[in-house]
């Protein structure tokens, strides 16, 4: 007979033999280590997903994730800020777990609960100093009792992802140091990089732009969003244009790619979302027909040729069915 305190044992043992196997595996890779350590996670937890956030000047952001076969994507990748981890950050000292939130009367009407059906979650802080600047968390649909050892686990895993991404994070800004420098000494070198028409990045500017963003689209796996349209440049367009563009995220670029014709690029950005922007985006420039699609860098597709080929496509098909957005999924 195996006892309670024999399967425990067992449980951890487990655990220990599958973190060992992933930092012998994972150790050269940070991109392996997070996607492969999410997994293990889900595995070994038996949950829906796991996720790796951070807080950026942005707000929360999903960088990394694994979920369990058929499991749906939910709309806490878009906005991680209604799930449970703005509490891990807010006291990060402290693991937050959650056996049933539907059972919790602090979190039955939690968002995270409400809105995307999370009812067990476990989450934790990754601290650089004495800041929290992100999460490791796993999450599911049904209750579920945390053990020690799945605890130990996390907490384990959330240190090792920590270190690996304090030293991403310097990388990361050493890049886009690069890339910044690079862009500023294109711009000194060549004033033709803003259209002289509308005031807005040309097809060169967008050129040197995808350098930079291929860099992280490839390495968060994560698809970007592009819309095509086209309208006169008539009294007024050009301030709307530039108000339009000084109103974006961070990272979205809005280009003139010939005349009378604009691009919009949405870095991980899903449909759902790409709609609602481009809603916005219609209060300010009005309604014209307008093509889209998501462009994912692989193999086949990694200078953005066949997302061009398809957003055009889209473009005209929505302008010859007079339809005000027309998706292309390819």
């Amino acid at each position: 007979m195996v006892t309670k305190s024999g399967k425990r044992h067992a449980a951890s043992t487990s655990h220990l033999v599958a973190l060992s196997d992933l930092l012998q595996d994972t150790r050269s890779d940070p991109a392996r280590l997070f996607e492969h350590g999410l997994a293990l996670l889900v595995k070994a937890f038996g949950v829906d997903q796991a996720l790796l956030t951070r807080v950026t000047h942005l707000g929360h952001e999903v960088v990394w994730w694994a979920s369990a076969p058929r499991t749906p994507m939910t709309g806490i990748f878009e906005a991680p800020e209604k799930g449970f981890c703005p509490h891990v950050i807010a006291n990060p000292d402290r693991p937050l777990t959650i056996k049933d939130a539907a059972a919790d009367p602090r979190w039955r009407k939690a968002a995270g609960h409400l809105e995307f059906g999370i009812r067990a979650y476990a989450g934790v802080a990754l601290k650089l100093g004495d800041r929290a600047h992100g999460t490791l968390c796993v999450q599911h649909h049904a209750p579920h009792t945390f053990t020690r050892s799945e605890l130990a686990l996390l907490r384990t895993m959330g240190h090792l992802m920590t270190r690996t991404l304090e030293s991403e994070n310097l990388k990361q800004e050493l890049q886009a140091s690069l890339y910044a420098l690079e862009l500023s000494s294109a711009v000194v070198e060549d004033s033709a990089l803003l259209s002289p028409r509308c005031g807005l990045p040309n097809r060169r500017y967008l050129d040197i732009w995808l350098r930079s963003t291929l860099f992280m689209a490839r390495r968060r796996q994560e698809p970007m969003a592009l819309a095509l349209w086209s309208q006169p440049l008539l009294s007024g367009t050009k301030g709307r244009l530039t108000k339009v563009a000084g109103h974006l995220r961070g990272e979205d670029l809005l280009v003139e790619l010939s005349a009378d014709q604009y691009l919009l690029l949405l870095p991980h950005t899903t449909e759902s979302g790409a709609v609602l922007l481009l809603n916005r985006l219609r209060e300010t420039l009005g309604t014209h027909p307008a093509g889209a699609t998501l462009w994912l860098p692989d193999g086949k597709d990694m200078t953005m040729k066949s997302a061009l080929r398809r957003v055009a496509k889209a473009f005209t098909e929505a302008n010859r069915e007079g339809l005000a957005l027309l998706w292309n999924h390819g």
